[in-house]
């Protein structure tokens, strides 16, 4: 594994050079192809991923045909970590969306860099918070946003992601009905119904394959649950 690359990563990039090397050593890499599950709700877990290139989806299905996706993951994000850290199993799934490349960290080893790197383990504390707030975000979203104010808050969540374009925000990558229908949290006909009126309402567009939100504040003010 290379220096430049691994210095290259969020997750690692406050380590000092010998840390780095350490990681070069202790860590392996993975490949996977589209659509090829990386791991299992309820597994054990034995090792943390950082994705090197390529495209993650962590969710979770129901017995039936309900799915939902926590998040999709981009070159430098981590995952797979929590079930390293309380010793319980997975907590969901995790697949390749397209061909990715995975830098594999074994529990072990894990558990070694965060007693002998304080960096490293804050940074991992962080993340983990920002995922709780979210989870909470998400929960509330599900009990007082009617749909439209959950389709909202996914763009807009999204929207933070991506760049500016043309005074709004284009995402950074495109997402299918099915995929979106996914994170929302529901199924494709809903999603496509508050699509639809988002598109006539001119809050947001199709551009270059890609979601683009001509007022973020104007799409935000969506996101407000709903009244009594």
């Amino acid at each position: 594994m290379e220096l430049e690359l691994l210095g290259r990563i969020p997750f690692l990039h406050a380590l000092p050079r010998p840390e780095l090397r350490r990681i070069a050593r202790i860590a392996s890499e993975k490949s996977y192809g589209a659509g090829e599950r990386i791991f299992s709700k309820a597994e054990s877990g034995n090792c943390m991923f950082v994705v090197i290139s390529g495209r993650v989806r962590i969710f979770t299905r129901s017995g039936g045909k309900k799915r939902k996706t926590f998040a999709y993951l981009a070159p430098g994000e981590f995952f797979g970590e929590m079930a390293l850290v309380d010793g319980t199993t997975r907590s969901a799934s995790a697949e390749a969306v397209a061909a990715s490349r995975l830098l594999v960290i074994r529990k072990s080893d894990f558990k070694g860099l965060l007693l002998s790197e304080p960096k490293l383990a804050f940074y991992l504390l962080r993340t983990v918070c920002e995922r709780l707030r979210q989870a909470n975000e998400e929960i509330e979203s599900l009990l007082f946003r009617n749909m439209l104010g959950r389709v909202s808050r996914t763009l807009s969540l999204l929207g933070a992601r991506g760049r500016r374009f043309q005074g709004g925000r284009l995402l950074k990558e495109s997402y299918t009905k099915s995929e979106l229908a996914d994170l929302v949290g529901t199924t494709r006909e809903p999603l496509t119904r508050a699509m639809a009126s988002l598109r006539r309402a001119g809050h947001v567009d199709v551009l270059q394959g890609r979601i683009f939100i001509r007022d973020p504040r104007r799409l935000a003010a969506l996101c407000r649950p709903a009244g009594p």
